[in-house]
């Protein structure tokens, strides 16, 4: 049982290699579209609000605009959910590799 336990950790080393080197690329991808879509759902929540404001769009319009601002907001919250659960898997691997 030991040996197999054995083989079965030098077999996951590669794996949790693999697993950090995908969580560095996801924080870095998700920071630098978290800057991106974050100005831009900030410039759709704007021009949505403001049109409503000065009547420039009809309710329905300036909605449309504000779903499109929310959208953009999600995208990284998502890729921060799902960097988590890579981290989340790297840890499991980590403790089996650890005992």
């Amino acid at each position: 049982m030991f040996l197999l336990k054995l083989i079965g950790k030098i077999i996951l080393i590669p794996i949790m290699l693999a697993l950090t080197l995908i969580q560095w690329v996801g924080i870095f991808l998700n920071s630098i579209s978290g800057v991106i879509l974050g100005i831009l759902a900030f410039i759709f929540a704007l021009t949505g609000i403001a049109s409503l404001a000065f009547g420039l769009a009809s309710g329905s319009e300036a909605l449309k605009m504000m779903v499109v601002a929310f959208l953009f907001f999600i995208i990284p919250v998502t890729g921060e959910w799902i960097v988590i659960k890579i981290v989340a898997a790297k840890a499991e691997l980590q403790s089996f590799i650890k005992s």
